[in-house]
């Protein structure tokens, strides 16, 4: 039997600027459209205890306008911030595709194995993002929290608590739109045991 639960609602950010680029680490700022986006993905939340973002703005900027919405308090973390791709980082997809084809190839196909170039290895990533998790989950058992995050970030996070293989195929098989949102609610017992379970928000099931 369950004692309590935490339940996270975990939003990527709408529309930015920097389209067709690599974006990661480079803090590209959010459009109208997509505070617009991120405004309509969250509008059937009924309470929100805390909020916490990344700290990039494309982020943080409709994290702000929430939590002073709610009245509630703003965490800005650099742990939740998207994959840092180095020298790739910021660039055009197209250029970096015509001036580093190789190593682009190399990459995707084995994001395990090979690293951007003066950037985040993907298992470094992986790590940074569990323990971003397991820090949430301690400091805010029992809350109702809204997360504001990266597609990459969510992408590896689904990984993790699904206890996905350390491949590549699951970066290619989870769409994540812009202002894409999921729910994890985790049951915690009276075992001190966490049972955590991905759910979808109501207006986007079928």
């Amino acid at each position: 039997m369950t004692t309590q639960q935490t339940r996270i609602d975990i939003l990527r950010h709408g529309l930015p600027e920097g389209d067709g680029c690599l974006r990661g680490h480079t803090d590209f700022a959010i459009t109208s459209t997509g505070l617009i986006q991120m405004a309509t993905a969250i509008a059937d939340l009924d309470s929100v205890d805390v909020v916490v973002t990344s700290s990039l703005q494309r982020c943080s900027d409709f994290a702000q306008q929430t939590a002073k919405q709610h009245s509630v308090p703003l965490h800005l973390l650099d742990c939740w911030k998207e994959m840092d791709f180095g020298n790739w980082d910021g660039q055009l997809q197209k250029t970096l595709w015509q001036e580093h084809n190789d190593a682009l190839t190399r990459y995707w196909q084995n994001p395990w194995l090979e690293t951007p170039h003066g950037g985040e290895a993907l298992v470094d990533f992986d790590k940074r993002i569990h323990q971003a998790w397991l820090d949430l989950v301690e400091q805010h058992k029992g809350k109702k929290i809204l997360l504001v995050s990266h597609s990459g970030v969510m992408r590896q996070l689904m990984r993790i608590l699904l206890e996905m293989p350390e491949n590549a195929s699951y970066l290619h098989r989870i769409q994540l739109p812009y202002a894409a949102r999921y729910r994890v609610t985790i049951f915690h017992d009276k075992q001190g045991k966490d049972w955590p379970q991905i759910q979808w928000p109501t207006q986007q099931q079928f």
